[in-house]
């Protein structure tokens, strides 16, 4: 008995130790950098997205870190205070506030610090390589995108709407797709906004919900919120001139973002790139 249950304990540390030594193990090897299945692993569950997103997002990352490295990028300790400070003003509390709400979520202000300087690094990156595209947005591609897209310009004065209020974000999901359905964990409400003192994000969200539909569940305080949109009264469409600013902002973002993933994906289709290991999905 005795030596079954040391023949058994010997299994399991066996096992146990192959299974981190292969969770350990160089997944994907790319311009000699490697790639382990535990940095795919901790990042999928960290983010929720599947190990074939991990893996694409973390080759992509390394390629930054090579460009940032081969063009001599980096970011002062005077850059990183300053984004910090900023970051804390913009939420409204002090910079020892700021830290002491990182602190709370068990964030070290070493390592916070670490991923601002990377934060800086891989923007000015970016600014780089959209400067060296030479892109423009011109009064024509603004004029154009406003004519064909009116209806994202659509303003209401009030809003008649349906909150539904509930911990679990499941919950809403089935309410969105049968209201007639009874879940004790959803409290409903009707409430009456007006655009002249309402939050403008909501605002933005409701004007872009067509009467008659629910918007997307989205987190709110420690549960998840969500409107059913009765009514738009006093809707309006604003006029070129009063949206041509985020009509322009919006455009060189998509710009932006397109330039530089077209440039990453050029890198990476020239890059040298082995898979030992896939990661299970």
């Amino acid at each position: 008995m005795k030596i079954l249950l040391k023949l058994l304990v010997l299994f399991a540390f066996t096992t146990t130790f192959s299974y981190a030594g292969l969770v350990n193990a160089i997944s994907t090897i790319i311009n000699n950098e490697p790639i382990t299945l535990y940095e795919i692993y901790k990042y999928s569950n960290k983010f929720h997205i599947s190990t074939k997103e991990s893996l694409s997002i973390l080759i992509r990352q390394k390629l930054e870190d090579a460009e940032i490295k081969k063009l001599h990028i980096d970011a002062s300790d005077f850059e990183i205070e300053d984004y910090i400070k900023k970051l804390a003003t913009k939420n409204g509390i002090s910079e020892f506030q700021f830290f002491e709400m990182l602190k709370a979520k068990d964030i070290k202000e070493s390592e916070y610090r670490k991923d601002v300087k990377k934060k800086i690094q891989q923007e000015k990156l970016y600014s780089k390589i959209f400067a060296s595209k030479n892109i423009r947005v011109t009064p024509e591609d603004l004029k154009n995108y406003y004519n064909a897209n009116k209806n994202q310009f659509v303003k209401a004065k009030s809003f008649g709407v349906v909150a539904y209020e509930s911990p679990s974000k499941q919950s809403l999901e089935k309410i969105k797709k049968n209201p007639m359905l009874s879940i004790q964990n959803i409290k409903a409400k009707q409430i009456k906004f007006q655009s002249d003192n309402m939050d403008k994000k909501l605002e933005a969200l409701l004007n872009q919900t067509k009467a008659g539909e629910f918007t997307p569940v989205f987190k709110m305080g420690k549960g998840y919120t969500m409107f059913y949109l009765k009514e738009k009264n006093g809707v309006e469409t604003m006029s070129f001139d009063k949206v041509k600013r985020s009509i322009y902002s919006f455009l060189s973002s998509k710009k932006e973002k397109n330039a530089i993933d077209d440039y990453f994906e050029k890198l990476k289709s020239t890059a040298n790139i082995k898979v030992l290991r896939k990661p299970r999905s």
